[in-house]
């Protein structure tokens, strides 16, 4: 299964950004309860000096105050005690005989200091264990004073702070989906440029792929591609400059094996040696016809890119072809049906379309079953012309009919002069001019029809 590129980018992008957000919103309210405590620590410390002043304030008039040693802060009650400090903050003063002078009515069980300084301790309150920040101090060695907090009120406000902190990923979310999503398909659209000019080049089209503004991430595999090409268009080069070569050599050979053949024939009278003269001129012909069918092919395919396309009455084609072969249907007693049409406009290179033409009609002729049929013809559509030809023959599978296109692939059996390469040329032909070949059987598997479907113009 094959996975998306963006779509990897975009969890990444999404997954990083969300823990780098969470950390940030960790770091922030991390940094932020440590302020709160630091500021907490400061509430309390000047609680305790403002403690400290009041008794300053009134050490005075201290004589005058009847402190009341039996005096129960958690029964009799001080109502003094809700009006001294800040919010949340409780106060408990002892003399320094650990005797208590003074209880808030909200504070819990405070233990009687030995130290000044900041100190922390748990007290179970209403079925629950809270931690109290406490600060304790010697008011001028006359009582001692501890100011305390609940620290859930700063533990609740760190988080608070926190989670506030989260909302803006509400709205970032979205905006880090979009500008992902923009910036990979932005990023990506090099691949997609190099996909679509690959997908959409011709067959047989060597053409390198152009390396202007490729991004460095796939340059090389663009470099790579185009040093394939370059391999293959030489390859193809060398194959198409051997075979061209090779059967001009042949010619030459083969023209002198005629020449002495057609002298013998002449100079002999002996009935035997003239039959076997003829059944090795037979194989020369053969041998001559498959030398001009590679000569043929191999010039397709190395002219087929350059090609001069034009528009071609292919019916005219057909016509001036059918004319120029009829003789082989004559001699064999073949019936031809080849109806009156419209022309069929198309696309293409003449001289290499009469040799597609030719050789359908001559495999046609030369396969045809004696005294049978073949039909030549055309359907025609608002954009297609499927030019078709058809022949009486004996059953074929499929199989050997998908052979048939095969180089030098003859049916068993067949002793028909040829080369085996007619339908090869034909499919190259068919491949240039960005065509489609198709052989179907034809009249219940007793025939054979080769369809080319070419583009139709106006």
């Amino acid at each position: 299964m094959r996975y998306s590129l963006k779509t990897r980018m975009i969890f990444f992008g999404l997954f990083f950004h969300a823990f780098i957000w969470l950390l940030a919103t960790s770091a922030a309210s991390y940094t932020t309860a440590k302020v709160i405590f630091e500021n907490l620590d400061k509430d309390l410390k000047e609680q305790a000096d403002f403690v400290r002043f009041s008794s300053r304030l009134f050490q005075s008039f201290y004589t005058q105050f009847d402190v009341n040693e039996g005096y129960d802060p958690l029964n009799d009650g001080a109502s003094i005690g809700d009006s001294i400090g800040w919010d949340h903050v409780n106060v408990v003063i002892w003399d320094t005989k650990g005797n208590l002078i003074f209880r808030s009515s909200t504070a819990p069980g405070f233990d009687f200091p030995n130290t000044t300084g900041f100190s922390d301790d748990n007290f179970i309150q209403q079925g629950e264990v809270n931690t109290w920040r406490l600060y304790s101090d010697n008011i001028d060695d006359i009582f001692w004073v501890t100011v305390g907090i609940n620290t859930i009120h700063a533990h609740e406000s760190a988080i608070d702070f926190g989670i506030k902190a989260l909302y803006p990923m509400i709205l970032i979310i979205p905006l880090t989906i979009f500008a992902v999503f923009f910036g990979s398909k932005k990023g990506l659209g090099a691949i997609n440029k190099v996909a679509f000019e690959v997908e959409n080049r011709k067959p047989n089209s060597l053409m390198l792929i152009s390396e202007k503004n490729i991004p460095e991430e796939i340059f090389p595999i663009v470099s790579s591609l185009n040093g394939l090409l370059r391999q293959l268009e030489s390859a193809i080069e060398n194959e198409h400059r051997f075979t061209a070569n090779s059967a001009h050599e042949l010619q030459t050979p083969l023209a002198a094996i005629k020449t002495e053949l057609q002298l013998c024939q002449r100079r002999t009278d002996d009935a035997e040696v003239a039959k076997d003269l003829n059944r090795i001129a037979m194989r020369v012909d053969r041998a001559v016809y498959t030398v001009k069918q590679l000569l043929t092919l191999a010039r397709i395919e190395s002219e087929g890119a350059q090609l001069q396309m034009e528009a071609i009455d292919l019916h005219a084609v057909v016509t001036e072809d059918l004319a120029n072969l009829a003789h082989i249907a004559v001699d064999r007693n073949l019936h031809i049906n080849y109806p009156e049409s419209e022309p069929w406009q198309i696309n293409g290179s003449k001289e290499t379309l009469s040799i597609l033409v030719r050789n359908l009609l001559t495999n046609a002729f030369r396969y045809t079953t004696a005294g049978g049929t073949v039909e030549v013809g055309a359907n025609l559509s608002a954009s297609n012309i499927e030019f078709y030809v058809a022949n009486d023959s004996q059953a074929m599978s499929a199989q050997e009919r998908e052979k048939m296109v095969d180089s030098f692939y003859r049916l068993p059996g067949n002793e028909m002069p040829g080369a085996g390469l007619g339908l090869s040329i034909v499919q190259r032909i068919v491949s240039v001019h960005n065509a489609e070949l198709d052989i179907d059987s034809w009249k219940n598997d007793q025939g054979v029809m080769v369809k080319v479907t070419f583009n139709r113009v106006s």
